[in-house]
């Protein structure tokens, strides 16, 4: 697909209309940006459907042009436009969105800078719709196997689930590591940030192209986790009078006793509670387990971007230790 006319007006419509789309309140169409190189190297690779214009820095649309001495000032901002990016790392992205047949716009600094101050010469527009029908596509498949042995799928599941996280930058954290630790989906859990929000975009990193995030209704997620028979391990220090909080190391030793209780054997899904109030007893009454990760200094809490690394990554070599 050939690369569109060049963009040098940084108060045409359109590029109006691109930067109310980083304004949750004038939102347009269920579109959403993914800014920087590396965020948008991720959705050209593992979602370029849901991509409908890529605007670039328009140097980096030639390799002849990889000079950035000129964009050190002006409207390029403090640092200039390109920050930690470069053109090479761009023109490569652009050579891999043309081949993906996206659309390409290439602009000048002062465009992309009205655009974004964050996009290091790079920003995607996507469609949220389109996106969010892969994650589902995939999440439906989660638990699906052609082979199954007593009733419960062959591999053991990971799912990372956040109740009412309002944090942005929480919430994209907590993707980025449920990817590192391989979890087949993170679910967020009756009223969440949107995950479509500029913040959070930024936070996963591309991560967000990498497994599915959905949302579902409290109801909905118990529901899910029981038929697939998914042990649902609640993130709490306190716990409530009935159900106590158990050591997170106790959690990592092998459960050879999951399949009589009637789990997928390794399968389990962390539910994590809002930054401010945590899991109301009601949910911690629902759940399996309710886990604290010990502290053995004098730090008083962790918080919940650290304390959803911990447990998932932990888990998540568990897991894997179990295979080998």
């Amino acid at each position: 697909m050939p690369l569109k006319e060049l963009i040098d007006n940084a108060h045409s419509d359109r590029v109006k209309r691109i930067c109310a789309i980083s304004r949750a309140k004038s939102r347009v169409d269920e579109r959403f940006l993914v800014e920087g190189p590396q965020s948008v190297r991720e959705a050209v690779r593992y979602a370029h459907k849901s991509i409908l214009d890529i605007y670039v820095l328009q140097d980096a649309v030639n390799s002849d042009y990889l000079n950035v001495n000129s964009f050190k000032n002006g409207k390029n901002g403090k640092n200039g436009i390109l920050q930690n990016g470069s053109l090479e790392t761009i023109s490569k992205i652009v050579d891999e969105s043309l081949k993906n047949q996206c659309y390409v716009h290439p602009a000048t600094a002062e465009v992309m800078h009205k655009i974004s101050t964050d996009c290091q010469g790079i920003v995607a527009v996507c469609d949220s719709a389109i996106l969010d029908k892969e994650f589902i596509k995939e999440f439906n498949s989660i638990g699906v196997e052609s082979e199954y042995k007593s009733g419960f799928a062959h591999d053991p599941v990971l799912i990372a689930a956040c109740w009412q996280v309002r944090d942005p930058g929480n919430a994209g954290a907590i993707i980025r590591v449920a990817d590192v630790a391989g979890c087949n989906a993170v679910v967020f859990v009756d009223d969440c940030v949107n995950r479509f929000n500029s913040k959070l975009v930024r936070s996963t990193a591309g991560s967000l192209f990498h497994l599915p995030v959905v949302t579902m209704s409290e109801d909905d997620w118990f529901d899910w986790t029981k038929s697939l028979k998914i042990r649902v391990i609640a993130a709490d220090i306190y716990g409530t009078e009935n159900k106590k909080p158990k050591s997170f190391a106790n959690l990592l030793k092998p459960l050879s006793d999951d399949l009589n209780k009637g789990y997928n054997e390794g399968s389990n899904a962390i539910l994590f509670g809002n930054e401010a109030r945590g899991l109301p007893e009601e949910i911690l009454n629902k759940v399996d387990e309710i886990s604290v990760i010990p502290i053995y200094g004098k730090a008083e809490s962790m918080n919940l971007a650290t304390s959803a690394a911990v447990m998932l990554m932990g888990l998540a070599m568990s897991s894997h230790e179990r295979k080998m």
